[in-house]
């Protein structure tokens, strides 16, 4: 394994055990092996009585000034670097097998592929073009038109345009490429990630127009809605990854200099359009709040820091005294149809938001205490109150189910953040709620180790938000 992949291992903080597993673990020193214990540990006197730890975790030591320090016991560090080391090896084999799979994909991915019928109003092959999401056919116009919206109920015909489904399929590539190349130093995987920049933004012949001008398109309309500029949102994926791959003989300083130019085209559109205006100004909900993470996060990329950290700032704040009441809730996303799907992706946006506070140094980012008494965190613990009871009592319509995958994560990640230990309490028994959950709708669930270990790292959420 190359060093860099060993060193950041060693940088995890010990309470990373307790987040990576169910179950205590305790080494037989005559046996040498592990053995799982499935037993409830027994009570231990620490910050939160009602949440109990393995008797005899912890030691402590008199220094000589008399400050009693609190360290973990010997047996429990090394099953801590057990399990450390099988989850970063187990992280690996599967970040490798992903961009291996990456690497020999061949498929064309460019807005141009898109049928002649499906062309937006501009008849530009370049520009991309999405349907909203829902929007159906109108019952009472002979051709249909305009759509007419019913909210909480996707229409299946967003499927037959492929741009959305392939820019995101390109962020997360990238980003898993980037991921890829920081912990194996292939360049293969470097090479990758240029080509598809390269063809998606740049290439004269498949590249994009710098513009959502008929993002979210409604049919019936002459341009798209300002929905639509939500499209782009996964983009932190792909921005953060691209410093991770600097360091290669193989990354093209030239194409970055023209992805440049392209975000910086972009960010004019976002910044002067009618479509832009209208999602900075309109969108009090989630689609206001991933706006602002978007500007955040393109103004750090063009190396507009000053920009970005007055930016960064202001939003989150903003968007806690406007999204947030004082008891947690998000009435803008309450009133929603998914109320519960929203509420929690509202909070992935303030997340991103946080973060890039955070790193322009504003030291309350993640404490910041609105006009009314509003924090992020708050947002966090009126959820989670619901999610134990797998959402009985939530007091909004709800056409969706309960999930909590993507919650999960965020629990994972309010740990890391305020080190709360309500939130384990919680994990211990959300996460395996989660995994059955993900495993009944055929998907793999995925251990959050890459995003834990780079927040505790470098602070940054790009491998942490869907």
């Amino acid at each position: 394994m190359p060093i860099n992949s060993i060193l950041p291992l060693m940088s995890l903080v010990i309470m990373c055990f307790l987040l990576s597993s169910t179950f205590w673990i305790q080494l037989h020193d005559e046996e040498k092996t592990i053995v799982i214990s499935t037993d409830p540990p027994i009570s231990t006197q620490h910050d939160d009585p009602s949440f109990t730890i393995p008797p005899k975790m912890f030691d402590t030591i008199t220094d000589e000034n008399g400050n009693v320090r609190e360290y973990v016991k010997e047996d429990y560090y090394i099953n801590y670097l057990e399990v450390q080391r099988t989850q970063h090896q187990e992280m690996l084999t599967n970040l490798i097998e992903l961009a291996d799979e990456i690497v020999a994909n061949n498929n064309v991915y460019s807005v141009t592929l898109k049928k002649k019928k499906d062309l937006p109003p501009s008849k530009d092959p370049h520009d991309y073009m999405s349907l909203s999401r829902y929007f159906w056919p109108n019952p009472d116009k002979p051709n249909g038109l305009p759509y007419v919206r019913i909210d909480g109920i996707e229409n299946p015909e967003i499927n037959t345009i492929q741009d959305y489904t392939l820019m995101r399929n390109l962020f997360k590539e990238i980003g898993n490429l980037g991921a890829a190349y920081f912990f194996t130093n292939n360049d293969t995987y470097v090479e990758k990630a240029i080509y598809r920049i390269d063809e998606w933004f740049i290439n004269e012949k498949t590249r994009m127009n710098p513009n959502l001008n008929y993002a979210g398109f409604r049919r019936g309309d002459k341009i798209g809605r300002r929905t639509g500029v939500l499209d782009i949102r996964p983009v932190f994926k792909m921005l953060q990854s691209i410093p991770l791959m600097r360091s290669s003989p193989k990354w093209d300083f030239a194409v970055e200099r023209n992805l440049r130019q392209w975000f910086s085209e972009y960010y004019f559109w976002l910044k002067t359009s009618p479509i832009g205006q209208k999602a900075k100004t309109e969108g009090k909900n989630n689609h206001g709040t991933h706006y602002d993470a978007q500007i955040t996060f393109i103004l750090s990329f063009l190396g507009r820091d000053e920009e970005a950290r007055a930016y960064s700032k202001q939003a989150l704040m903003n968007r806690i005294n406007i999204g947030i009441l004082p008891t947690g809730q998000q009435p803008y996303e309450t009133k929603r149809m998914l109320s519960w799907h929203y509420s929690i992706f509202n909070i992935q946006a303030l997340f991103l938001l946080a973060e890039r506070a955070d790193h322009y140094g504003f030291k309350e980012s993640w404490n910041y205490v609105g006009k009314d008494g509003q924090t992020l965190q708050k947002s966090v613990d009126y959820i989670l109150s619901y999610a134990l009871k797998d959402g009985e009592g939530w007091p909004f319509q709800n056409i969706g189910d309960f999930e909590i995958n993507d919650f999960v994560k965020v629990l994972e990640l309010s740990y890391v953040i305020w080190g709360d230990r309500k939130y384990l309490k919680a994990l211990s028994s959300l996460r395996p709620k989660a995994k059955l959950e993900q495993i009944q709708k055929g998907l793999v669930f995925e251990d959050n180790y890459l995003c834990v270990w780079s927040l505790m790292t470098n602070r940054l959420l790009w491998s942490c938000i869907e």
